[in-house]
């Protein structure tokens, strides 16, 4: 039988769009979020259930096709779609659903981080997740889940109480705590190797918060000491219930906000994100801003859902990227130098949006601690990679339109990245642009990486599951392990 006639018979059996190249919406759906990404999979699956999840999942595998899965299409190293593959699109799969009595919400696998904090914020409650609401929350989870409330109330996966995951012998199961728990302690924090995750359910908050930002740059010469002191205050000197970011970054020539003589100079900004009482904030945050003075401020209160939104524009859809990213153990004077120096060479230009100057933005490096509840949980009890003995998550790297533009900019990153090593122990796997060596897989997850090895081999022996950022099982086979 031909391919065509299999993908006729598998359109057939799942009732659900199974969209083919030259097909309309084939672009639209294959195109995700770094556009740098441009590859065409085989055929593309838009299921409504989990039962259809698992109809296509034994397709493939009864056919010998690649599986690659797409939640939000925010990965940054195109995990969810290649070439010649099946796409499993699960963005029909959105739907919020509340337990009020267990405080909990459950969400489809393809919901946009929007999605979950809108539908939260009408029924008056939170849970804490990233900071950009076009990021999709499997990916997010999957990954860990760094936001704007880690500090205070902790990872996105320490709020998990469930998912439910089509493996890769089309069956539909739960994991949880109670029920199959080291699948459940896997996919909190390297979840992208195991299934299709087609819901996740969360315990929330059971309120809603508002933040009371402020945000300033500093100038050029300013840079060192505002980092210095960064570094020095941010993990132990702030309170829980502040999440603090610095970033360099060059001036848009656009930002008229700015006086002239700043503009196209290379910058520091820093916001604090305090989410306590507002007379409390001034105490509770002056500290990082009296190391110089200001050439920009800003100072407002916004409601959580809001503040999810700040950067879409910044992170918008339509950008190429590439980027790099270490959890910084130490970060000494000479680690400072070596940023400062590496940022004045940014090879890229500034792609900010204009519309707004938002705490999170795109820039050559950003930098913000762990600490507070994300560092009280107990190491052993996700799969997070170094969450408690990394201070600081950083990422380097750069954006770009055109295609002469591609390569300064990932020679720069990488060159960036090589000199920050020795600061470094592991990374945060949702902030990295490059398919990891199968040597990353023990750098990214330390002494955890053997047990996640042996519960993929238990799940996914055949390693159907290969296209997230670290393959557990590269080359191996079932008679390798047997």
């Amino acid at each position: 039988m031909s391919i065509q006639a299999r993908i006729a018979s598998l359109r057939l059996a799942l009732d659900c769009p199974v969209i083919e190249s030259g097909q309309p919406g084939y672009d639209r759906a294959r195109t995700i979020w770094n556009v740098d990404i441009d590859r065409r999979p085989l055929v593309i699956v838009q299921p409504a259930s989990a039962a259809q999840v698992a109809g296509a999942v034994r397709w493939a595998a009864d056919n010998g096709v690649e599986v690659t899965v797409r939640g939000g299409g925010h990965n940054l190293a195109g995990s969810c779609v290649r070439d010649g593959a099946m796409m499993i699109d699960l963005r029909a799969l959105s739907a919020a659903s509340y337990d009020h009595e267990a405080g909990t919400v459950t969400i489809g696998g393809g919901a946009a981080l929007g999605q979950l904090d809108r539908a939260n914020a009408a029924q008056g409650v939170t849970v804490p997740a990233g900071t950009v609401s076009h990021t999709g929350v499997g990916g997010l989870t999957l990954g860990g889940g760094n936001g704007y409330l880690s500090r205070l109330h902790g990872m996105t996966v320490d709020h998990l109480v469930s998912i439910e995951l089509v493996t890769a012998d089309g069956r539909i199961v739960e994991a949880s705590q109670d029920e199959n728990p080291d699948l459940f302690w896997a996919l909190r924090g390297a979840g992208h190797n195991y299934g299709v995750a087609t819901s996740f359910t969360f315990r929330y908050l059971p309120r809603t918060f508002t933040a009371n930002v402020r945000h300033a740059f500093y100038a050029a010469d300013s840079r060192a000491d505002v980092l210095r002191f960064f570094r020095d205050w941010s993990y132990d000197g702030a309170p829980d219930d502040v999440t603090t970011y610095a970033r360099l970054v060059e001036v848009p020539p656009y930002w008229t906000s700015f006086a002239p003589e700043f503009r196209g100079t290379n910058v520091i900004s820093v916001a604090t994100i305090h989410w306590g009482e507002p007379d409390h904030e001034d105490s509770a945050v002056s500290p990082m801003f009296a190391q110089a003075d200001p050439i920009w401020e800003r100072r407002y209160r916004t409601p959580h859902l809001e503040l999810q939104h700040a950067c879409d524009d910044d992170f918008r859809q339509g950008l190429k990227h590439y980027w790099r990213a270490g959890n910084l153990v130490r970060f000494p004077d000479e680690a400072i130098d070596t940023v400062l120096s590496f940022s004045d060479e940014y090879p890229g230009r500034p792609l900010q949006a204009s519309s707004t100057i938002a705490p999170h933005f795109t820039c050559p490096f950003q930098f913000f601690p762990r600490g507070g509840a994300t560092g009280r949980v107990a190491p052993e009890a996700t799969s997070v990679g170094e969450r408690n003995s990394s201070k600081w998550v950083s990422t380097l790297g750069g954006e770009w339109e055109f295609a002469d533009e591609r390569e300064p900019i990932i020679e720069w990153t990488r060159r960036f990245d090589d000199a920050m090593s020795p600061y470094k122990d592991g990374a945060y796997v949702n902030f990295m642009s490059d398919a990891g060596k199968p040597e990353a897989g023990r750098w990214l997850y330390g002494d955890k990486f053997d047990r996640l090895v042996a519960i993929k081999r238990e799940y996914d022996l055949d390693n159907m599951f290969n296209s997230g950022l670290i393959d557990l099982l590269p080359k191996t086979t079932s008679a390798e392990v047997a």
